[in-house]
C-alpha cells in the first residue's frame, strides 16, 4: 500500500510541473490577442492624429473633439487659432482637433442653395 501512495505523490509533483509548462503557451496566446485587439490599432490611431494635427494649415475647416466647427486661421508649435463665427476666434490645443472637414461636392453657400428657408410648403390647389 505504502509504494501506491508514493506512487501517487510522484505522479502528482510530475503533473504540477508539466502544468505550469503546458500553461505557458497559454499565456503567450493571450498576450497575442492583447497586443493585435488594444495596442496596436491605438497605436495606429495615434499615428493617424499626429499626421492629420502636422498637416493642419490656415483655411482648413476642421471639427474639434468637443464637437465645435471652426476654420483654421494660425498654427503654432502647440496650438491653433480657430474662427468659429466671423469674428469670433478662439485658441485651442493641437489634440483638441477631433478631425479635419472634407469640403463637399457642391460649393455653393448654403444660404444661397434654393431650398434653404423654404419653410412654407406650397398649397395644393
Amino acid at each position: 500500500m505504502q509504494g501506491l501512495y508514493q506512487l501517487a505523490e510522484g505522479a502528482q509533483g510530475t503533473s504540477a510541473g508539466g502544468g505550469i509548462l503546458s500553461s505557458l503557451p497559454m499565456i503567450a496566446l493571450i498576450l497575442l490577442v492583447f497586443w493585435l485587439l488594444i495596442w496596436r490599432p491605438n497605436q495606429k490611431r495615434r499615428q493617424q492624429e499626429m499626421k492629420m494635427q502636422s498637416d493642419l494649415v490656415p483655411g482648413v475647416e476642421v471639427m474639434t473633439k468637443a464637437g465645435i466647427y471652426g476654420t483654421v486661421v494660425e498654427v503654432h508649435d502647440n496650438d491653433v487659432i480657430l474662427e468659429i463665427s466671423p469674428g469670433t476666434r478662439i485658441r485651442m490645443l493641437k489634440p483638441g482637433i477631433g478631425e479635419i472637414i472634407t469640403p463637399q461636392a457642391d460649393d455653393t453657400p448654403v444660404e444661397d442653395r434654393p431650398d434653404f428657408g423654404d419653410d412654407d410648403p406650397k398649397p395644393n390647389n
